[in-house]
Parts: C-alpha cells; structure tokens; sequence
C-alpha cells in the first residue's frame, strides 16, 4: 500500500514535502503504523549507507550552510542499526508523548485511560489508513529555559 508522509527537509527556507513510503503490511493500530514506519525508514537508512559520494549541486551546499554543515551526506559508521531498538524508542517516545501522528490531518490518539498509553492500548486503537493517505509524524521538542 502506497501512503504519502509530510517531510521537513533541511534548511529554514524549505518547507514539507512529501515522500510516498511503500507498507508491505497495512497497519491497523498504533503499534504497527509506528513499527512499519520505522522498519522502512531504516531500510532507507541502510541503503543510503551504501551509496557513493556524490558532488552536491549549488543549492544543496546552500541549505546546508543554513544549518552550519556543509558535508557529502557520508555516513562513515558502518554498523547497521538495530531496527527492534529503533522500534522501541520510536514507541516509547509517542507513549511520553514526545510523537504526535496525523491522518490526513486528524490527530491519531491511542484509547487510554491515563495520560500515559500503554503498548498494549497502542496495540488495541484501531487505525484506518487508506491508500493514498497523508501521514505527518510530529516530533515535539521541548524548549529550554526557565519559567518565572
């Protein structure tokens, strides 16, 4: 099932584009959008560990002096990543509610009743995801300093 997710793109003049990501299997709960999801992003991770390095075009150099590196896009670690590990961190963070997730552009809430969800009511909220759908993962970040 072919469905789109919103992308911020490096540098501040760009904005979300969209990238359709491939789902072998369709998710219908929370659980399984966020393990697929991840799965496919670190496909994408380790695909692109084995491409050469490329010249970078005029404006690729110039968005990336916007965000104070400038660098071929090499990744010289050349252990793969853990895709259970990386699942898990990706469950844990929308459970602290640090991931927000929208169906064309309907928040997507795990059934709880505390603040905090637990895998298996991750597990239990029902999801309809269509293909052809717009997801857009949400990372909250949290702002440093002080309240007075």
């Amino acid at each position: 099932m072919l469905v789109n997710v919103n992308q911020k793109s490096i540098g501040k003049n760009k904005g979300i584009r969209t990238i359709p990501l491939e789902y072998k299997k369709v998710p219908g709960n929370i659980y399984e959008l966020l393990e697929e999801t991840v799965k496919i992003m670190v496909d994408c991770f380790t695909d692109g560990m084995k491409r050469k390095a490329s010249p970078l075009s005029e404006q690729q150099i110039n968005d990336l002096a916007q965000i104070g590196k400038v660098s071929f896009g090499i990744i010289y670690n050349d252990k793969k990543p853990d895709v259970n590990k990386a699942v898990e961190v990706a469950v844990m963070a929308y459970r602290d509610g640090l991931v927000r997730i929208f169906i064309n552009d309907e928040p997507v809430e795990a059934i709880s009743d505390i603040d905090t969800p637990t895998e298996d009511e991750l597990r239990n909220t029902v999801i309809e995801l269509n293909e052809g759908d717009t997801i857009t993962f949400v990372r909250l970040t949290m702002l440093a300093g002080r309240m007075w």
